[in-house]
């Protein structure tokens, strides 16, 4: 993570920095975000920059956390279902939940360049995963409070239930990607997707894929 040179900066220096770099990424993805470039919109020499960061995926993955921390408040306020007859609508909540952090943080473009460039044998994935693991762990809990509840299947248990749906998961996030663009409305098809991918999780988490307790 960014070094603390960086992080003792005022808050609006650090937020014009990431700020900048999130909209360089989004534009030309990681693989070709030119960090000359960059340097030049942000008016700092490349001695500056590793000041602050010890690389790009340093920086990176410094405006990736930037999003998870707000997404990870987000859930957090959130909270787990209060009652049983709320479980579902909840847990379809905390998914609505972070694809409207995303939207409204305009991170959706980070999550393109997630599933098209950093798949599984990237040197960045493991990293990646570890950055990503507070929200894990949100969502294995309400998985599990499921399970106690009898919502939930028992005979997987909820961190492989968790990396099951999260993989599906990816997998539609993927086509719904792909026909982005946060100037139109959404296609029919990423719709239909959406629907879908819904269904396929209740499917999934549930032992019959029909248990409407």
């Amino acid at each position: 993570m960014p070094l603390n040179r960086f992080l003792n900066l005022p808050h609006e220096d650090k937020e014009r920095v990431l700020q900048i770099a999130k909209k360089q990424f989004s534009h030309h993805g990681y693989d070709a975000m030119s960090l000359n470039l960059l340097l030049k919109e942000l008016d700092i020499s490349k001695g500056q920059f590793y000041y602050w960061f010890e690389d790009k995926a340093d920086l990176f993955f410094t405006v990736l956390k930037q999003g998870i921390d707000a997404l990870q408040q987000r859930l957090n306020d959130h909270g787990m279902p209060k009652s049983k007859s709320k479980y579902w609508e909840h847990m379809r909540n905390s998914r609505l939940i972070s694809e409207m952090l995303w939207k409204e943080k305009d991170f959706v473009e980070i999550g393109q360049i997630i599933y098209r460039q950093i798949p599984q044998n990237h040197p960045l994935y493991e990293r990646l995963q570890e950055c990503g693991a507070p929200l894990r762990v949100h969502f294995c809990d309400g998985i599990q409070l499921g399970q106690t509840w009898g919502f939930v299947r028992t005979d997987l248990s909820a961190s492989a239930l968790y990396d099951l749906t999260d993989g599906l998961s990816d997998v539609f996030y993927s086509k719904i990607l792909n026909t982005y663009d946060k100037d139109s409305a959404p296609f029919a098809q990423a719709v239909t997707l959406h629907e879908l991918l819904g269904k396929t999780l209740r499917f999934v988490l549930t032992s019959e894929g029909h248990n409407d307790s």
